[in-house]
């Protein structure tokens, strides 16, 4: 009697040319998110050394400042005034109430109805 294998070589695949092609479709879907993981990840290394580099910029545009400010000459603010903005006053468009013809009512309707009808059976006789 012919003992069965518990580890065989070979195995049989069925459809072998649709399971390489879903395999590979599969890779091919990794690879395109691995490449856009990469190219995330330098555009936040990007921003990050961006970020210290404006925030370098600011701690030396602060420095400059307080070097201007301390070579300035000290001058007295008493006799220095800020002038006075004026206050433009913005004039509203004035709203005319224009009347609106009022609506008629049911009975009004029904007698200029009644009224076009009689004129109309007036004109056939």
């Amino acid at each position: 009697m012919a003992k069965k294998e518990e580890n065989p070589l070979f195995v049989g695949i069925t459809n072998g040319d649709e399971l390489r092609r879903n395999i590979l479709e599969c890779s091919k879907g990794i690879l395109e998110s691995l490449k856009e993981h990469e190219r995330f990840k330098s555009i936040k290394e990007e921003k990050t050394k961006l970020i210290h580099q404006f925030k370098s910029d600011v701690k030396e545009v602060l420095k400059l400042t307080n070097k201007v400010k301390a070579n300035l000459p000290k001058v007295k603010s008493v006799g220095i005034k800020k002038p006075e903005v004026e206050k433009i006053k913005e004039e509203k468009p004035k709203m005319v109430k224009v009347e609106k013809p009022k609506a008629k009512t049911e009975l009004e309707k029904l007698e200029s109805e009644l009224g076009e009808i009689e004129n109309k059976l007036d004109s056939l006789s």
